[in-house]
């Protein structure tokens, strides 16, 4: 279709990223493609080198995801997940009858293998507060891995990119810009999305050419519409196990952002990480849509 929309959202863990991607299954005629580089990053023939240790953690988590019944098997599995696979067969496959192609994913799961970047996309950037994002991290990671160390966010620790998630952001936003791929990417912080919803989505949509629908403020909650998308089996059952994708799945819309919590009452790693972020995203939430 030549009048085809297609979108990819760059994205930071605990971002409200996949309740994002849940507003966008309202569209008409829209095929949602969830995490796709992730998948080749972490548990793909290609996947970025593992900590000492770590592989074996790819191989439970890999053995009890698909020991799920789940209603979802419209994706693909780990031994095919190359990044060439993902880019040609599933970024760049034709989606007929669909309006609007969108899909989310990590910038850290691309950053080093740029030219891997699909053709034919516009390219948007979702950030949050990191005194909000990490504490969220934690939480996340310690419900995965109950063995995690109180210091389970140093940049050495197999789940935290080198750049903390913030960093990657920024250096593919101005690989974007630099190269001419998005010349103006559009980026949003979550606390605005969830403060004004309906502006956010209105000039999002605008920018990008995606048709706004006044359907994008409220959506089903449970998992029907997540049972079209395109995504790694083994994440999809997944969640079945470790949750990550369950508040996003429950929601049904966008609620008020809380107020971020006392830095002094955070713990140290936690801090650390903040302290790294924080200048990235300063530079990304200055250019930021604003409500």
């Amino acid at each position: 279709m030549t009048d085809q929309v297609r979108v990819i959202l760059w994205c930071i863990p605990r971002t409200v990223s996949t309740a994002f991607e849940k507003c966008m299954s309202n569209l008409d005629d829209v095929q949602v493609i969830n995490e796709p580089y992730v998948s080749a990053f972490t548990i793909g023939p290609e996947k970025f080198p593992p900590p000492e240790g770590f592989e074996k953690d790819i191989d439970i988590f890999i053995e009890k995801s698909n020991a799920i019944e789940s209603g979802y098997d419209g994706g693909w599995e780990p031994n095919v997940s190359t990044y060439k696979f993902i880019k040609e067969n599933i970024l760049e496959a034709e989606y007929p009858g669909k309006n609007v192609v969108f899909v989310k994913d990590t910038s850290y799961a691309i950053t080093w293998k740029l030219h891997m970047l699909p053709k034919g996309y516009r390219h948007a950037f979702l950030i949050r507060n990191p005194v909000k994002v990490f504490p969220s991290w934690k939480k996340m990671l310690k419900n995965f891995q109950k063995t995690l160390s109180s210091e389970c966010l140093e940049t050495n620790n197999n789940f935290v990119p080198k750049k903390y998630g913030f960093g990657e952001s920024f250096q593919l936003y101005e690989h974007l810009v630099k190269t001419g791929i998005e010349p103006d990417p559009v980026i949003i912080d979550a606390d605005d999305l969830l403060g004004n919803p309906e502006m956010i989505l209105r000039e999002f949509c605008k920018r990008t050419g995606i048709l706004y629908s006044h359907g994008l403020l409220n959506w089903n909650a449970g998992e029907s519409a997540t049972h079209k998308w395109k995504a790694s089996n083994v994440y999809m059952k997944g969640n079945k196990v470790f949750g990550y994708y369950d508040k996003a799945f429950a929601s049904d819309r966008f609620h008020k952002p809380e107020p971020p919590a006392d830095r002094a009452e955070l713990s140290e790693d936690i801090n650390v990480c903040i302290d790294a972020a924080l200048p990235y995203y300063e530079q990304l939430y200055a250019l930021r849509l604003c409500a």
